[in-house]
């Protein structure tokens, strides 16, 4: 759009979201202008990333193609983007803004203060008066953060790194596991879609050949560290104006089969074979926050579990024998990690399902990509090596392919997957980080929905509710589906973000609902509340099951847990509803 756009952004949760930073992709260079009805925004334009140039010519299937074909595909399928244009905005409750946006520099005086970057020969320290975030040269990595309101610094540093699939065969046993609970190492078990299992310990490197680099952007809106570990593994560390977190956007693949860094290790008649080995690749983050052997994890984005390194909880037999010192201690992350000593906290929080684990004190590592060259015999009947193209060669015997697909009769000659993801970290005291983690679980999981339209379209913020909801409530559903098997009823349903005692906003919240719905086209007129599926009002006599614990630990926790939770149930009583930690009620509601 060389003349410029319009951009509408619907905000889908129910609380206003200050200085929202959208980034756009545009094909003009230089100076940008964005306003609303308001006047200017805060806006900057940074310069496209090679590796993100790069993305697109990933999906091209060059077999059987002359240099000349390619070449051309490769322009077919070059990014039309040179640039990222970065707006910063505030959105609604539940609502539409509107920005215009067009080429050409600001006409107005005030200037942004954005987020400060500072150089010496040694460091590199982005600061935007709440974090500053140092950056070693010598590295070309991050090396800490610094919570200026909170007054405490961490070491931080970030490592790419890979485990060595196993396609069968025997474990090696890190030092940390006590030989009176290890499991026989040896398994015919391979790594695969199913099953991860690497062969070893170690986390290796990369190609030493390759030099990492690191690249500074600077800007009004966010500042940004551009970190390249290897050819397929990078990441971008981004600090946004107000902002309490660290953004990380991770790049991951393709990862390469072979690897040529390595001495052979099979010969046929003396010839050397290429090393193809199958990899898991984790980006891990190592902090100076003693943890101990302990990390939690959320449950499905609800409760956070506490994980302990090579045990398990009290209803398992104890001690708790280690068949897989790193597999065993990998956990599902849906939406947090986190890690503390008792004063602060450092916390992870992810916009996809990864494994996660913590394998020493201080530290947090997530497997965000995975290439394998063999089958776990779990039902796929193949191994774990996708490529970009979606490609595989139909008459391919199951574990038959190599660097580019299958490769049995041809075919297929593309790159594999390559992923990208974001993570926020979290550093704070822990009351502050357990409040902040949550919301940010929202908001990178829910982004604002955007369309676009000519330039010049603007129109004031709207709001589909007249009150925002309490920072602790999540507007879970709001739906006309199912209006006509129950009357014109819509199918309205609120959650509680937080979980009992987890930092000061874990208590029972009352939400009148006839001051949250009360716009033309959006106002209530009565409510009922039902089961969690809207298939039957509410049973308020609910049958109570008597809980019987396996032995005096899991007592323990159990009671733990009961001292903190708020058991005794509020019933709803039209327009208020009061909704405990992690309660999720629903209701049929009536809007005119």
């Amino acid at each position: 759009a060389t003349k410029g756009f319009s951009v509408a952004a619907f905000n889908t949760l129910a609380q206003a979201v200050k200085g929202h930073v959208l980034r756009l992709p545009v094909g003009v260079d230089g100076a940008w202008t964005c306003s609303d009805t308001s006047g200017e925004l805060p806006t900057q334009i940074t310069a496209l990333d090679d590796r993100t140039k790069s993305l697109p010519l990933l999906y091209l299937n060059k077999y059987n193609m002359s240099d000349k074909q390619v070449k051309a595909e490769e322009k077919a399928l070059a990014n039309k983007a040179v640039a990222v244009l970065s707006i910063a905005m505030d959105l609604p409750a539940a609502g539409l803004a509107t920005v215009s946006c067009k080429p050409g520099a600001s006409s107005s005086s005030k200037k942004s203060e954005g987020v400060a970057v500072r150089e010496n020969d040694d460091e590199v320290v982005l600061d935007n008066g709440l974090l500053r975030v140092t950056f070693d040269k010598a590295t070309k990595g991050l090396k800490s953060v610094e919570n200026l309101k909170a007054n405490k610094t961490t070491s931080l540093t970030t490592t790419w790194g890979w485990y060595n699939s196993s396609v069968g065969g025997c474990t090696d046993y890190g030092k940390d596991v006590p030989a009176d609970i290890r499991e026989p190492p040896c398994s015919d078990q391979a790594s695969g879609a199913y099953i991860f299992r690497p062969n070893s310990s170690e986390l290796f490197g990369f190609d030493p050949a390759f030099e990492p680099t690191m690249a500074v952007e600077q800007g009004p809106v966010s500042s940004e560290v551009r970190l390249q570990t290897s050819a397929w593994a990078s990441h971008v560390v981004r600090l946004a104006a107000g902002a309490s977190h660290v953004e990380v956007e991770w790049t991951a693949g393709p990862i390469p089969v072979d690897t040529p860094w390595f001495d052979p290790v099979a010969y046929e008649k003396k010839t050397p074979l290429p090393n193809n080995w199958g990899k898991e690749l984790v980006l891990r983050y190592d902090t100076s926050v003693k943890s101990g052997a302990t990390f939690s994890t959320d449950s499905n984005g609800k409760e956070m579990v506490d994980r302990v390194l090579n045990k398990r909880g009290p209803s398992y037999p104890s001690p708790y024998n280690i068949s897989e010192p790193v597999a065993g201690n990998y956990y599902p992350v849906n939406a947090i990690a986190a890690i503390d000593d008792g004063d602060v906290e450092f916390a992870v929080v992810v916009d996809a399902s990864l494994g996660g684990a913590s394998l020493k004190s201080g530290s947090l590592e997530f497997m965000v990509h995975r290439r394998l060259q063999a089958d776990d015999n779990r039902g796929v009947q193949e191994p774990l090596n996708e490529t970009m193209c979606g490609c595989n060669d139909i008459g391919a015997a199951p574990g038959d392919m190599g660097a580019h697909g299958h490769e049995g009769d041809g075919g297929c000659d593309c790159q594999g997957l390559t992923v990208r993801g974001t993570h926020y970290l979290v550093f704070d005291e822990i009351n502050e980080a357990e409040k902040a983690r949550r919301v940010l679980s929202e908001r990178i999981n829910f982004p604002p929905t955007v369309a676009f339209a000519p330039p010049d379209v603007k129109q004031d913020p709207y709001s589909l509710i007249s009150k925002a909801l309490p920072a602790s409530v999540k507007l879970q559903a709001l739906t006309s589906n199912y209006a006509k098997f129950n009357d014109g009823a819509w199918l309205l349903r609120l959650s509680h973000l937080y979980e009992a005692g987890e930092s000061d906003l874990a208590q029972p919240v009352t939400v009148d609902l006839s001051e949250v719905f009360a716009e033309k086209g959006l106002k209530i007129t009565g409510a009922t509340e039902t089961t969690l599926t809207a298939n039957a009002p509410v049973n308020t006599d609910r049958l109570q099951w008597k809980a019987e614990a396996r032995n005096d630990e899991v007592r323990a926790v159990l009671d733990a847990r009961s001292e903190l939770s708020f058991e005794e149930r509020v019933p709803f009583s039209y327009p208020k509803v009061t909704i405990r930690p992690m309660e999720v009620r629903t209701f049929l509601a009536h809007f005119k």
